[in-house]
């Protein structure tokens, strides 16, 4: 993934949201991925997969729906790559990092306390845990990059997290994460549903430049014009925004999964774009 807005509340309104979340993952497009589905190995797992030799099986997003201790538990697991950090000729599948955590029971301070013992095996990442469950939201944040441990983060005024660490945020992000909280401020209620949900796609496909950033020239100096969109597009480099997902959990726990992606073979130029829903429950 490439940009991340997420919305919570523990004890939402009739009719609210307790889960709100709109995500980019940006991508090489020959890469070759499975759309979102509920896994065949674990039917309480929901996201796609990566199919590239060597990474197979692999995840940038999922969630899981499996009780903990027979209670209802949603655990969201989402990884972000780090721009302009220095790469290892041999790191670990990333991927795995989302895998690992949905197919466990842990909680996410937990999970992150284990994954920092061999992090350094991993090119540089944002790891984000999110645990939705009877009168709790939570949210942790753990880097590679500066190792500082389980960061809580509060989510409840809307949050837009990127390829930098969280206390230096790309303008995107910024700009992004404060168009977010407006709709989230406006159709927080399954009523606007409908539109609740056009309003994120068009966020998600916001084509507009924020520079000058300092951070994003500092990171990527070469492409800084294309990435500085939160729709990222850079044909020439077959590299780009290819799915849009949005995640929503209502008051009484239902779920959500949105996913519009573009369909492979990727057709550059004129790629076709394929919406897809899944449907479950706490």
């Amino acid at each position: 993934m490439c940009i991340l807005f997420i919305y919570s509340n523990p004890n939402p309104p009739v009719d609210g949201y307790r889960l709100i979340i709109a995500t980019n993952r940006d991508e090489i497009f020959k890469r070759p991925a499975a759309e979102v589905d509920k896994w065949v190995e674990d039917q309480y797992i929901i996201g796609g997969r990566d199919l590239e030799k060597g990474r197979e099986g692999g995840t940038w997003f999922a969630l899981s729906t499996r009780p903990i201790n027979k209670q209802s538990f949603l655990r969201v697991g989402v990884l972000l790559n780090i721009t302009g950090e220095p790469r290892l000729l041999k790191g670990r599948g990333r991927g795995n990092i989302i895998v690992d955590y949905v197919n466990s029971d842990q909680t996410g301070q937990k999970y992150i306390n284990e994954l920092r013992k061999n992090s350094h095996e991993f090119n540089a990442f944002n790891f984000i845990a999110i645990e939705i469950g009877d009168n709790l939201a939570k949210t942790y944040h753990y880097s590679n990059v500066d190792d500082k441990g389980v960061l809580e983060l509060d989510t409840t005024k809307c949050l837009g997290l990127g390829n930098s660490l969280p206390d230096a945020p790309l303008k995107k992000v910024l700009a992004g994460e404060e168009r977010f909280r407006d709709i989230v401020n406006i159709y927080n209620t399954k009523s606007d549903k409908d539109k609740l949900v056009e309003e994120l796609f068009y966020l998600l496909k916001w084509e507009d430049r924020h520079l000058p950033d300092p951070e994003l020239e500092r990171r990527a100096p070469e492409w800084k014009e294309y990435l500085s969109c939160i729709f990222v597009n850079i044909p020439e480099a077959g590299y780009g925004t290819r799915t849009h997902s949005i995640v929503l959990v209502d008051d009484k726990g239902r779920i959500d999964f949105l996913e519009d992606t573009m369909q492979q073979p990727i057709q550059v130029e004129q790629p076709i774009w394929r919406l897809k829903r899944i449907s479950s429950h706490l």
